[in-house]
Protein backbone atom coordinates (compact mmCIF):
# COMPACT_ATOMS: atom_id res chain seq x y z
CA UNK A 1 0.00 0.00 0.00
CA UNK A 2 1.33 3.48 -0.66
CA UNK A 3 1.46 6.30 1.18
CA UNK A 4 -1.14 9.22 -0.06
CA UNK A 5 0.24 12.93 0.59
CA UNK A 6 -2.42 14.71 2.73
CA UNK A 7 -5.95 16.24 1.24
CA UNK A 8 -4.35 15.47 -2.46
CA UNK A 9 -5.21 11.39 -2.69
CA UNK A 10 -1.72 10.72 -4.48
CA UNK A 11 1.37 9.13 -3.59
CA UNK A 12 4.32 11.30 -3.32
CA UNK A 13 7.16 11.64 -5.45
CA UNK A 14 9.39 9.94 -3.16
CA UNK A 15 6.59 6.48 -2.88
CA UNK A 16 6.20 6.89 -6.79
CA UNK A 17 10.20 6.62 -7.31
CA UNK A 18 10.55 3.88 -4.92
CA UNK A 19 7.10 1.76 -6.04
CA UNK A 20 7.49 2.80 -9.66
CA UNK A 21 11.12 2.54 -10.48
CA UNK A 22 11.60 2.78 -13.91
CA UNK A 23 10.04 6.09 -15.73
CA UNK A 24 9.24 6.35 -19.69
CA UNK A 25 9.49 10.25 -20.67
CA UNK A 26 6.88 10.62 -23.89
CA UNK A 27 7.39 13.75 -25.48
CA UNK A 28 4.72 15.74 -25.96
CA UNK A 29 3.87 17.46 -29.38
CA UNK A 30 2.62 20.91 -29.54
CA UNK A 31 -0.87 20.11 -30.12
CA UNK A 32 -0.92 17.31 -27.41
CA UNK A 33 -1.03 13.41 -27.41
CA UNK A 34 -5.10 13.42 -28.27
CA UNK A 35 -6.68 10.15 -28.43
CA UNK A 36 -2.63 8.27 -27.75
CA UNK A 37 -3.71 9.46 -24.25
CA UNK A 38 -6.26 7.47 -24.12
CA UNK A 39 -4.41 4.41 -25.73
CA UNK A 40 -1.54 5.03 -22.67
CA UNK A 41 -4.65 4.98 -19.97
CA UNK A 42 -5.89 1.95 -21.72
CA UNK A 43 -2.09 0.22 -21.83
CA UNK A 44 -2.71 0.31 -18.55
CA UNK A 45 -6.20 -0.46 -17.79
CA UNK A 46 -5.87 -3.69 -20.05
CA UNK A 47 -2.81 -5.06 -17.52
CA UNK A 48 -4.87 -4.39 -14.85
CA UNK A 49 -1.56 -2.58 -13.53
CA UNK A 50 -1.93 0.72 -11.71
CA UNK A 51 -1.64 4.12 -13.20
CA UNK A 52 1.61 6.11 -11.66
CA UNK A 53 3.18 9.22 -13.41
CA UNK A 54 4.88 12.34 -11.99
CA UNK A 55 3.97 15.82 -13.06
CA UNK A 56 4.92 16.51 -16.36
CA UNK A 57 8.81 18.11 -17.58
CA UNK A 58 8.92 21.57 -19.03
CA UNK A 59 12.02 21.73 -21.72
CA UNK A 60 12.82 24.17 -24.03
CA UNK A 61 12.01 22.25 -26.63
CA UNK A 62 8.67 20.85 -25.31
CA UNK A 63 7.19 19.21 -22.40
CA UNK A 64 7.66 15.26 -21.32
CA UNK A 65 5.37 13.07 -19.50
CA UNK A 66 6.24 10.91 -16.91
CA UNK A 67 5.26 7.57 -16.75
CA UNK A 68 6.20 5.34 -13.85
CA UNK A 69 6.06 0.74 -13.82
CA UNK A 70 7.02 -1.07 -10.93
CA UNK A 71 8.48 -3.61 -13.89
CA UNK A 72 11.40 -2.67 -15.92
CA UNK A 73 9.45 -5.23 -18.79
CA UNK A 74 6.30 -3.36 -18.78
CA UNK A 75 8.11 -0.06 -18.40
CA UNK A 76 10.17 -1.36 -21.97
CA UNK A 77 6.16 -2.78 -23.54
CA UNK A 78 5.46 0.71 -23.46
CA UNK A 79 8.17 2.72 -24.30
CA UNK A 80 8.32 0.62 -27.72
CA UNK A 81 4.60 0.88 -28.07
CA UNK A 82 4.16 4.49 -27.37
CA UNK A 83 7.89 6.35 -28.31
CA UNK A 84 9.07 7.08 -25.20
CA UNK A 85 13.10 6.62 -23.42
CA UNK A 86 12.93 4.47 -20.23
CA UNK A 87 15.33 5.80 -17.50
CA UNK A 88 15.58 4.63 -13.83
CA UNK A 89 14.03 7.00 -11.52
CA UNK A 90 17.42 7.31 -9.55
CA UNK A 91 19.07 8.63 -12.60
CA UNK A 92 15.64 10.99 -13.60
CA UNK A 93 14.69 11.87 -9.85
CA UNK A 94 17.92 10.85 -7.72
CA UNK A 95 16.50 13.75 -4.95
CA UNK A 96 12.66 11.97 -5.08
CA UNK A 97 14.28 8.30 -4.69
CA UNK A 98 17.10 9.06 -1.53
Amino acid sequence: MTRRQKGKGRPSGKVIARDFPFIVEIAVPPGGLGKRLNAMHAFHKQRGIQVAHLPHRHEDDGDNLLWCFARRAIAEEFAAEFGGALVEARERLGWLAD
